[in-house]
């Protein structure tokens, strides 16, 4: 490839990227069908013309934004769960769940689109697609029922069913953390104390949840915050 074409796809790459990027500014504000090419343009600061010169149809616009956003996502769990390699489940689950705190303090957009894709998958994707669509979707719920069932198989965890479990957890932790995020918009004022009572407020009914002894999960939050300050 000559150095011509080497530069042009770079910046084609660079103009998806810029367009990819708006639009995911947008779905989480609008959702789907909230969402139209006028808007994403706008968002950015491109003409109209230009972003149909990449994407046909909003269709196939969304298509690589959630074909994108999923390989972000699954990178993003892959590297908190090596990362907690070595570690018991429940220092496993304090961990995943602290990756995650503070990433959606720095890009909330990531958490905020995998609240949306469930219900907008079946538009995205068709109806002979949108279960899969939607499963991809679930990555972290399915990352922490893998910790749960270890933690259950190490007498750690009361017995109960891995997934229902997983699926309670990750309900009350999202709903927690939503509520967080929108407190903390816009705020410059949050600090490393703040960001741990919160999050100790946050979790606190997940791990009770489960069963879990405070004094055990409480020492694994404790853990987890004095090996990052």
């Amino acid at each position: 490839m000559g150095k011509n074409q080497e530069k042009n796809a770079l910046v084609r790459e660079a103009r998806k990227r810029q367009i990819l990027t708006a639009t995911l500014s947008v779905y989480v504000r609008f959702g789907y069908h909230g969402t139209d090419m006028d808007i994403v343009a706008n968002e950015a600061q491109l003409a109209k013309g230009l972003i149909y010169y990449y994407y046909k149809t909003k269709k196939d616009l969304f298509i690589e934004l959630y074909s994108w956003m999923f390989e972000e996502g699954y990178t993003f769990s892959n590297r908190l769960l090596t990362n907690e390699n070595g570690r018991n489940p429940i220092e496993q689950l304090m961990y995943y769940v602290y990756g995650i705190f503070g990433a959606n303090k720095d890009n909330p957009r990531m958490m905020q689109f995998f609240i949306r894709v469930p219900f907008d998958a079946y538009a995205v994707f068709g109806p002979d697609k949108w279960k899969e669509g939607a499963s991809k979707s679930d990555i972290h719920r399915k990352a922490l029922s893998s910790m749960i069932e270890n933690g259950i198989s190490q007498e750690m965890i009361p017995a109960t069913d891995p997934s229902r479990a997983a699926n309670s957890f990750w309900s009350v932790f999202v709903a927690n953390l939503f509520e967080y995020s929108k407190l903390i918009q816009g705020s410059n004022t949050i600090d490393q104390a703040d960001d741990s009572i919160a999050l100790k407020e946050i979790v606190q009914f997940c791990f009770q949840g489960l069963g879990i002894e405070y004094s055990l999960w409480n020492a694994c939050l404790e853990k987890v915050i004095a090996e990052n300050s």
